[in-house]
């Protein structure tokens, strides 16, 4: 039996043994909607998808195609026809642009062409684009890469970085065990700090950055460190057909993330090594710029490039009017998580596990009315939300109903947890056990209405304060609704906040607040059937394409 079959048919015992664990919460018949989504429910459908045996569903991974195959056999469970014709699937193609770290490699060139190959991991901080590329040149040692003129230090003052290598060390002066750092006003110790030092290093004129992580941080590579950051900055992703995104002026340095061993090299016969170095700019608090002297390093970069094909899952119930069944309220949530880092796993239970059982119970809300409302109901398990919303905008670019056709998205991505002391002491935006925020561009008042008069009649406080454009945290544009508002079809976006475990090990279901799961899915499921079941059609009278 092919290796490949083998696989498959493991995956399956698998799901057959884990919804064995789930069907029970379906067990006894229901009478009405408000009888239909409970606790029990929403928990069973979380724990299976936020299960260590799904592995964080990462987008081309085999966790994500388990999480999948689990969603379609609950929609047949649950009487849902496929979306796709036959096909609970909707099949599209990501490109992956990748360094080949088996081609990759740094070289140091010393006097009498002496030359030493390193092949350690390297990470490109900027996307620049899929194409190969190599530079040359000699290297300035440039400290911390720094310039903070709060405190007349200046890592640049003396030395003419224009058409050289930078080598610099990640973080910033710090104490004896390199835990307190004397700059204020930055978080040192996190990836977001090299933000601080990215504005003068990009328009250094610099032919090239490359970034070491200093001794004292305890680690010799990014992927120490940051392994969730190191592996996606390892490779850019787009949608085939579309350019990936990049970033790139007249000018910019290449700017790399290399091995410690790097730096070790360059400094051979220098008289310093990096932690001498380190220990004289912590102690003095002064710069100790210089040029490397006798020595050259050459960089080559190699590129893989492959297709990964990824599912939309997308199933739906028929409205009863001949006519305006041809219309479609869609609830959307994403399926895929980020997967492993660092050897722990992350399980996603609130992003998104939350939202895509809120639509397997508001899918069975729908099918235990006595009568179908008048328009067709879509239920959309997005894929690669993680990685740039590629599921929605393949969606988009490839509806399986008209987009004319299409009323509204009511999209739900993590709704799961109310605020927590760790929260609190962050200042991480999260709402309560009765609030949730709803992230919206006010593309139709009358749907902006429907919805609060809803919330009158329920314990629920929709709080609006992060909607819009402006807003720094930018979340009206960072989840799947986004491609549904380019298209000017209106959006209600549903979360409960971004607590400190987004994006980490710890968030899990046990974490989760299912009783107010229960009622939030509730809400959007009323919102959802008042909508399919109005007479007329929402009023857009501020779209997108008129902003």
């Amino acid at each position: 039996m092919p290796k490949k079959m083998k696989n498959r048919i493991c995956r399956l015992i698998i799901i057959a043994v884990l919804i064995s664990l789930v069907i029970p919460a379906h067990a006894q018949k229901k009478s009405s909607p408000a009888d239909v989504i409970t606790p029990e429910d929403l928990e069973s459908y979380v724990s299976f998808l936020a299960s260590p045996h799904l592995k964080g569903r990462a987008n081309g991974e085999a966790g994500l195609e388990l999480a999948q195959e689990f969603i379609i056999s609950q929609a047949k469970l649950l009487g849902l026809k496929p979306a796709n014709g036959s096909s609970y699937r909707q099949p599209y193609t990501i490109v992956r642009n990748s360094i080949d770290l088996e081609k990759t490699k740094v070289q140091i060139i010393s006097a009498g062409n002496d030359t030493i190959t390193i092949r350690k991991p390297v990470y490109q901080l900027l996307p620049t684009g899929p194409s190969e590329f190599s530079f040359e040149g000699e290297v300035i040692f440039a400290g911390y890469g720094l310039k903070q003129d709060k405190y007349g230090y200046n890592d640049f003052e003396n030395i003419k970085p224009e058409g050289k290598i930078l080598l610099v060390m990640n973080r910033a002066p710090s104490s004896e065990d390199g835990k307190k750092f004397f700059f204020e006003g930055t978080s040192w110790n996190s990836f977001m700090s090299i933000q601080a030092k990215l504005t003068f290093l990009m328009f250094s004129k610099a032919k090239a950055v490359l970034i070491v992580m200093d001794p004292k941080s305890g680690t010799k590579s990014l992927e120490e460190k940051n392994p969730g950051i190191s592996g996606e900055l390892n490779s850019s992703k787009s949608l085939k057909g579309e350019k990936p995104v990049t970033i790139s002026m007249p000018g910019m340095p290449k700017i790399l993330f290399v091995h410690r061993s790097v730096a070790d090299e360059l400094l051979k016969g220098t008289g310093y090594t990096l932690e001498e170095l380190q220990n004289k700019i912590d102690t003095d608090l002064k710069p100790q710029s210089f040029e490397i002297k006798g020595k050259k390093l050459l960089f080559n970069e190699a590129v893989k490039t492959e297709d990964i094909t990824l599912n939309n899952v997308a199933a739906c119930i028929e409205g009863s009017d001949p006519e305006l069944k041809n219309e479609y309220v869609i609830f959307s949530a994403h399926s895929d998580h980020i997967g492993e880092s660092g050897g722990r796993i992350n399980p996603g239970a609130d992003d998104d596990a939350s939202g895509c059982a809120a639509l397997l119970s508001i899918a069975e809300a729908f099918q235990s009315l006595e009568k179908k409302p008048l328009r067709s109901v879509m239920f959309l398990w997005v894929s690669g939300e993680e990685i740039g919303l590629f599921g929605s905008k393949s969606y988009v670019d490839n509806p399986l109903v008209p987009l004319e056709k299409t009323l509204v998205d009511l999209n739900i991505d993590m709704i799961g947890r109310i605020k927590g002391v760790a929260d609190t002491t962050k200042d991480t935006p999260m709402t309560g056990p009765y609030g949730v925020f709803v992230i919206t561009g006010n593309q139709s008042s009358e749907l902006s209405a429907i919805a609060d008069d809803i919330d009158k009649s329920t314990r629920l406080d929709f709080d609006y304060s992060l909607s819009g454009r402006k807003h720094p945290l930018q979340l009206f544009t960072r989840s799947d609704h986004y491609n549904f508002v380019k298209n000017d079809i209106p959006v209600l976006f549903f979360s409960s906040g971004l607590h400190t475990d987004y994006h980490e090990p710890g968030d899990v279901a046990e974490k989760i607040d299912f009783e107010k799961m229960e009622l939030i899915t509730e809400t959007i499921f009323r919102i959802g059937l008042t909508v399919a079941d109005k007479k007329t059609r929402l009023v857009v009278d501020n779209p997108f394409s008129k902003w």
